[in-house]
């Protein structure tokens, strides 16, 4: 029948054709593929032509150069039944494998990290370590620095501007410009016009060079809410852990400081090594640590920071210990004292300074109100507490350097203690190590001769503060029981990247000799006489390089100029809580 009722046979073909339709147009719509994106670079000796594939179920998936950076690869590929893997091939020989990493991943069911090539493992379970006090300030959050994850900076600038910068790294007013991405997890973020400079003094000496970067607030960008960051080289600490490791326990403590992150760092598409990522102490820093962020709102007050001397290896002068020399601005103005960052109404100066430490030298011993309008002295005794325990070779109490005072905000009259630097430290010295780790602060090795120890020792509550203070350090915070989980888990999360870094060439203009001479020469100054150990320096400079990584970190070293992390830990917080327990 032509106009009639179809039959149930009918109805069951039409059923099964239109199952069939939907059955091939989803699978046709669903290729069961995922984006794979790998970070790295072809070996040097590779052929131009190589590229980078990843290897999936035994089968080759060419990845393209991204068009965001030089260092990224990414391609659509099945997601793998079994395993995966990164490999160089050459496109022109079959797809021939040239190289591959040594292990395979896991197979992913979404799109991957920007993973690094080599690397098996982009994150790491790192124990927390626990707040010793409240915070003194609330400080914006921000993602620029996170536990158990290890970023990627690569900055791209004129070849012949770095060869110039590299090659002249006394310099200080030389920088270049160009562009910077940095690579992170799930995130590329590509900055414009970054100015990018060497940082530090003495350390432009090294063979590995430390940098700054800085974003153009034009840009209207920054780096999870930072625009000036460092790059420190880790380059005098072979277990590359003490800055990550300090500038932690300064947070815990609830003291404003930067807080640290490792980042690997590529310049032109080059390896340059294994950085510590931390915050440069300038704008927006301020307003990020001490005014939450909200800029509009914040008025600073003048950011000084304590470089020793004007000139660290020119003759000297008054050096920036706090003290007083008189009401003669020009005194104070001779390069010990800087002014990092200027107050919000743009009018920088030393007057406030200079008050300060006039307000020191004559500082009463039963006015504790007048202490505090002129210190927040919470920030000053924890901050000398950890300068003892955790023996600062290069801060306030031995060569009264590597420290910041912040008018705490616009026209204050308070200034807050802030440590920086602290490479030097925590078992790296140049002073006598046995002074500085009896438990009895009275032999480390400054301590007493510096006007703000010796003033605020005289006022019985801040002595008996101070003491408590370190007791509870080495009670509930430097003490191998906290600190040896977490250092064991930084070890094993860098141990493939220091291994790299210490194989890689160096940027910079090596003078060792001429250091070391001019070295011995600064520390023959007599405003140094007594802190400064000869012997400990000579050690220094004769001890290989560098010394074994897991030595480093463990101990013990045999040399006098440096322990092991975990050595000194032990032997300070044993030393002081013994000494207290008499």
């Amino acid at each position: 029948m032509i106009f009639g009722r179809p039959s149930t046979k009918y109805y069951r073909q039409r059923l099964l054709l239109f199952a069939l339709c939907i059955t091939v147009t989803t699978s046709s719509l669903d290729t069961n593929n995922i984006e794979y994106r790998v970070v790295g670079t072809l070996p040097e000796k590779s052929q131009t032509n190589d590229t980078i594939t990843v290897v999936i179920d035994d089968a080759p998936y060419p990845l393209s150069l991204s068009a965001n950076d030089n260092l990224t690869y990414i391609g659509s590929a099945p997601i793998a039944k079994k395993e995966y893997y990164y490999a160089h091939i050459d496109p022109d020989n079959d797809n021939k494998v040239t190289s591959r990493e040594p292990f395979t991943r896991q197979p992913k069911q979404s799109d991957t990290d920007y993973e690094f090539y080599n690397r098996s493992q982009a994150y790491w379970d790192i124990p927390t370590l626990p707040h010793l006090y409240d915070p003194l300030y609330h400080r914006k959050d921000s993602d620029l620095h996170l536990d158990g994850q290890i970023g990627t900076i690569h900055i791209r600038a004129n070849s012949t501007d770095l060869m110039n910068l590299h090659g002249n790294p006394l310099d200080e007013d030389a920088f270049v410009t160009g562009n910077m991405t940095f690579i992170r997890g799930q995130e590329l973020l590509t900055f414009e016009d970054v100015e990018v400079e060497l940082s530090g003094r003495s350390s432009r000496w090294n063979p590995k060079l430390s940098y700054s970067v800085k974003i153009p607030k034009e840009s209207g960008k920054s780096l999870y809410g930072y625009r000036r960051i460092k790059l420190r080289s880790l380059f005098t600490d072979p277990s590359y852990i003490r800055e990550a490791l300090i500038y932690h326990i300064i947070r815990a403590t609830g003291l404003p400081t930067t807080d640290f992150s490792y980042v690997r760092l590529y310049i032109n598409d080059q390896p340059v090594g294994f950085f510590g990522l931390i915050e440069n102490f300038k704008n927006p820093w301020l307003v990020n640590e001490f005014g939450n962020g909200e800029e509009s709102d914040y008025q600073q007050g003048n950011l000084y920071q304590a470089r020793l001397v004007g000139d660290i290896f020119g003759p000297g002068g008054h050096i920036s210990d706090l003290g007083y020399y008189g009401e003669n601005t020009t005194v104070y103005e001779e390069g010990q004292y800087k002014i990092k960052e200027d107050p919000s109404d743009k009018n920088p100066s030393y007057k406030p300074l200079i008050e300060l430490i006039k307000f020191l030298a004559n500082a009463p011993t039963d006015n504790l109100e007048e202490w505090e309008k002129h210190f927040n002295m919470e920030s000053v005794l924890r901050s000398m507490a950890l300068e003892i325990i955790l023996g600062f070779s290069d801060g306030y109490s031995t060569f009264a350097d590597n420290y910041y005072l912040y008018q705490n905000g616009l026209n204050a009259e308070q200034f807050i203690y802030i440590p920086a630097d602290v490479d030097i430290s925590m078992g790296s010295s140049m002073s006598d190590m046995s002074q500085m780790l009896t438990g009895d602060y009275h032999t480390f090795p400054g301590f007493l001769r510096r006007p703000l120890v010796k003033q605020f020792l005289r006022v019985p509550e801040y002595k008996q503060r101070f003491e408590e203070i370190l007791q509870e350090l080495a009670t509930y915070l430097v003490n191998p029981m906290i600190l040896d989980p977490i250092i064991d888990a930084v070890a094993d999360m860098i141990r493939q990247d220091v291994e790299w870094d210490e194989n890689l060439p160096r940027l910079g203009k090596t003078e060792i000799d001429i250091l070391a001479n001019q070295t011995i020469s600064l520390f023959d100054d007599e405003k140094l006489a007594g802190i400064v150990d000869m012997d400990t320096i000579k050690d220094a400079l004769e001890r290989p390089q560098p010394l074994p990584f897991d030595v480093a970190v463990n101990g013990p070293t045999g040399h006098i100029s440096m322990t092991g992390v975990k050595e000194y830990i032990a032997n300070s917080s044993r030393a002081i809580l013994e000494f207290y327990d008499k």
